[in-house]
């Protein structure tokens, strides 16, 4: 099973970013995991697009890094047994692995289905800019894991009536 997922951190192009938000969103859409960070940035570290873009539309419910570790990894032992998480972006697997620490999980994979092929093609664009129409927190975490999900099932949809 996919698990769609998203952060925000401090910006791009940082040698050392961190972490803000993680998202995960189950590919049947029953599960989702949002957390925001309270000990891992600053607003100062914040690039100006992400204090802009990213930090007004935060929650306002920040865990400590150890808080949202553990919650994380409670979360995915309620998952199947073989799991992977779909995104856009190394940074963001990268970021999940970060936060889950040693050991990864059993029940997830090493490496991570790359959704940037698909960002590309049509069908995954209207569906994820249809997304950001209905729930306008583009670059909140868990909003764009939603967005990813449903771009994927369109595409996967489309692939079905159209073949590969």
């Amino acid at each position: 099973m996919l698990l769609f997922l998203d952060t925000e951190y401090t910006g791009l192009a940082q040698p050392d970013p961190g972490l803000i938000s993680l998202a995960l969103i189950a590919e049947d859409g029953r599960r989702e995991f949002y957390v925001e960070l309270a000990d891992t940035w600053q607003p100062a570290d914040c690039t100006e697009f992400v204090r802009r873009e990213v930090l007004p539309r935060l929650d306002g419910s920040p865990r400590t890094l150890e808080q949202a570790r553990v919650a994380l990894r409670e979360w995915l032992v309620d998952a199947p047994r073989h799991v992977q998480a779909a995104c856009d972006s190394v940074t963001d697997f990268r970021f999940l692995l970060a936060l889950l620490g040693a050991p990864r999980p059993g029940n997830l994979a090493a490496d991570y289905f790359d959704l940037r092929p698909l960002i590309d093609t049509s069908v995954y664009d209207r569906t994820v800019a249809a997304c950001y129409r209905t729930d306008p927190r583009m670059h909140h975490a868990l909003a764009d894991a939603r967005a990813y999900r449903l771009g994927w099932l369109a595409w996967m949809d489309s692939r079905k009536r159209n073949g590969p």
